[in-house]
């Protein structure tokens, strides 16, 4: 059976050849490739990649992080959660964005720069302009008096700093450090 097909071996591998270098010499001809390369030179750039004055493409887009502070800063809109509902396929929360009428949010998202991100019990974690924040029911997110909000450190989103601000129920502090004199047992 193996002598019926030996033959054939040496056959097919002329062919092979041949028909490798057909499209090796069709592919190193240049006048069969001209005509894509001046469709896609007539493209050019988009409108939207274009410099002011229309000349070259700018590279500048919008910035990495957002400028807080000066006379373009951007400012977190004033949120207030005012409900949560959480149900085996589906968790939503209830905003007050900037003053107007209370709407639901389903987890992940948007409106007016407000990204819902998690529904926890009696939470909401939210993504907005300058950091994310988690709020209880009832809070909302607080306003410095110039009208931007107040700036997110560690120690304002652990701590209460403002007077009148009580920790939640069951708040234990940390313990103090071991090497803390007279404050161990």
């Amino acid at each position: 059976m193996l002598d019926l097909r030996a033959p054939l071996i040496p056959i097919c591998a002329v062919v092979g050849l041949t028909l490798g270098a057909a499209a090796w010499l069709a592919a190193g001809r240049q006048d069969v490739l001209t005509p894509a390369q001046d469709r896609l030179a007539a493209l050019g750039p988009s409108r939207a990649q274009r410099g002011v004055d229309g000349g070259a493409p700018s590279l500048s887009g919008p910035p990495l992080f957002a400028l807080s502070t000066g006379p373009n800063a951007v400012r977190d809109p004033v949120v207030t959660v005012l409900g949560l509902s959480r149900m085996p396929g589906r968790a939503a929360a209830l905003l007050a964005i900037d003053g107007k009428p209370p709407a639901w949010l389903a987890r992940g998202e948007s409106r007016d720069g407000v990204v819902l991100r998690d529904v926890g019990s009696g939470r909401a974690s939210l993504d907005l302009p300058l950091g994310v924040r988690t709020l209880r029911i009832g809070e909302a997110t607080p306003v410095s008096p110039s009208g931007a909000t107040a700036s997110l450190g560690p120690s304002t989103l652990a701590f209460p700093s403002a007077p009148g601000d009580v920790p939640p129920p069951g708040f234990r502090p940390p313990p103090p450090p071991a090497s803390a004199p007279g404050l161990g047992g």
